[in-house]
Parts: structure tokens; sequence; C-alpha cells
């Protein structure tokens, strides 16, 4: 039927969780390792999948639907219902910022389908505070509002 919202989750709200804390653990190992792409990849993936479950958890639903098929930070963010909290926690707001930006860097061609060799220590090290920081990471702030 036309206009009718799939309602079947492709996946659940704890199963989001649960990979951006695999993807973030490996996001850590992959810079560790010196794989700066790879944990810029995996630490955006992590942000992803927490924004997801996010979504989720504003719309009291158990699984995230198909329409939310997307790796766009920023869209997703909108979705969450969490703008004006993020408003709120500039520093937090300037991690966002800071992580969309660098996600995003390649306009069309997303981190995704670089060449490892275009992203160096400084940028991966930056984005995975960007995440982490107790203080200022999103990824702390994102674990706060949907617990």
């Amino acid at each position: 039927m036309a206009g009718h919202l799939p309602t079947q989750p492709i996946i659940s709200r704890d199963a989001l969780i649960e990979i951006a804390d695999s993807r973030l653990a490996e996001a850590r190992a992959l810079l560790n390792a010196k794989h700066w792409a790879g944990a810029v990849y995996l630490g955006g993936y992590a942000v992803e999948c927490y924004l997801k479950a996010a979504i989720c958890f504003t719309l009291h639903w158990d699984g995230l639907l198909p329409m939310f098929k997307t790796h766009d930070l920023a869209g997703l963010l909108r979705f969450t219902g969490l703008e004006p909290s993020l408003r709120e926690r500039s520093a937090v707001r300037q991690s966002f910022v800071t992580i969309v930006g660098l996600w995003d860097m390649y306009g069309d061609e997303t981190i995704r389908y670089r060449k490892p060799v275009e992203v160096d220590s400084a940028t991966a090290t930056r984005f995975l505070v960007c995440l982490e920081d107790s203080e200022t990471g999103v990824i702390p702030w994102l674990r706060k509002t949907i617990q």
C-alpha cells in the first residue's frame, strides 16, 4: 500500500547498542594499530548505531525501521529529538560537529570510500577523542540519554 510505513524493525535497539560498543572497541584497536582510516570509519559507525538506538528510545520502539537505513549522522540526530539537549552542551556539540565534518569530509565520497593513506594519526586521534572523552565526547552523552 502506497504511503504505508513499514512496521517490522530491521534490528533491535539492544543489538544497535551492542554493535556500537563493539565498533568503538574495534576503532580503538585500529587506532592503536595505526590504521587511522579504519579507526575513523568504525568510530563513525559506532556513533551511527548509537544515534539509531536513540531514535528507537525517543520513539519508544524496540527496533529500528528500514526508513532509517542511512549513514547521515546529522540527519539521524534530527530524528532523536536530542538536538535541544545537544545545543545546551556546547563542548559535546562541538565534538559532534567535528565528527560529522570528519565523517563527511569528502562530500559524496565519505570516509568509507577513501584510501587509508588519506587519514593521518592526528585526525584519527582527534576523532576518537570527540567520540569518547568523558566530558566532551558524543558517545558518553548518547549513552546517558538512552539508558
